[in-house]
């Protein structure tokens, strides 16, 4: 079983969406897919594959919810509609945990896992437990900052990189066919080896349909042939004073 981890620095780029995308897309191949909602505090997967009721087995283990031959958890098919997750980021921690282990997944090929932004205490906990990460941003210059921390994140954790996945990326006249870029600032990370491997459009169908149909999962099964591992820095002095400041 492969986990994948799709992240980004930054709220608003898509993850989701290209988490669903890319589980749904495994799922035609053939392969045997998960989903978990690891964003507790902004759960958005049962709005995407529906709220179906999760299970209990005897010994206590959650039965996934299945759609589209995807099984899926997540926080938001247990807590009341519009109700927010007041939780300690111990609980946090550890109920983004469980839902990966106590549930019955039976036999998976692929767990994907959908982040939340930034280092909630869920990122915290998960994901140095990933065997790849897959990022996603959009070409704007408040996206590139926040990328470049999770980049570095999974440098310290010493997680294998797929690529990234720039969502977003222009607008394609449906007239004449000609590309627009909504952003100026765009950018990339292949100066560190790591590959932009598909530019998704702003399409309204996306929105309409909440996948992306044609998400290309091939490139992503290929990335997975020779994902990119940074090389760890040094400690520098700043990051030796960080480490004296907490040290008990």
């Amino acid at each position: 079983m492969k986990k994948v981890a799709v992240v980004s620095g930054k709220g608003g780029v898509g993850k989701t969406t290209v988490a669903v995308s890319l589980a749904l897309a495994l799922a035609k191949k053939g392969f045997r897919v998960g989903v978990v909602d690891v964003d507790l505090t902004g759960s958005n997967i049962p709005d995407v594959l529906g709220k179906g009721e999760l299970g209990i087995t005897e010994d206590d283990k959650f039965i996934p919810a299945v759609s589209k031959g995807v099984k899926y958890v997540s926080l938001g098919q247990l807590a009341a509609d519009g109700m927010p997750v007041l939780w300690d980021p111990k609980d946090l921690r550890s109920a983004a945990r469980q839902l990966m282990e106590r549930t019955d997944w039976g036999e998976v090929d692929f767990l994907i896992f959908d982040f939340p932004p930034g280092f909630e205490a869920e990122t915290l906990e998960m994901l140095p437990l990933m065997d790849y990460v897959l990022i996603v941003t959009t070409p704007s210059a408040l996206s590139k900052s926040k990328v470049e921390r999770m980049v570095e994140a999974t440098r310290e954790f010493q997680i294998p990189i797929l690529g990234v996945v720039m969502n977003m990326s222009y607008f394609q006249c449906p007239s004449c066919g000609a590309r627009h870029r909504i952003f100026t600032e765009d950018h990339g990370f292949e100066e560190l080896g790591i590959p932009t491997i598909a530019e998704i459009p702003i399409n309204p169908k996306y929105s309409e349909e909440k996948v992306i149909n044609e998400f290309p999962v091939d490139a992503v099964l290929e990335a997975m042939k020779k994902p990119v591992l940074l090389k760890k820095r040094p400690k520098s002095l700043r990051r030796r004073l960080l480490e004296l400041l907490f040290k008990r």
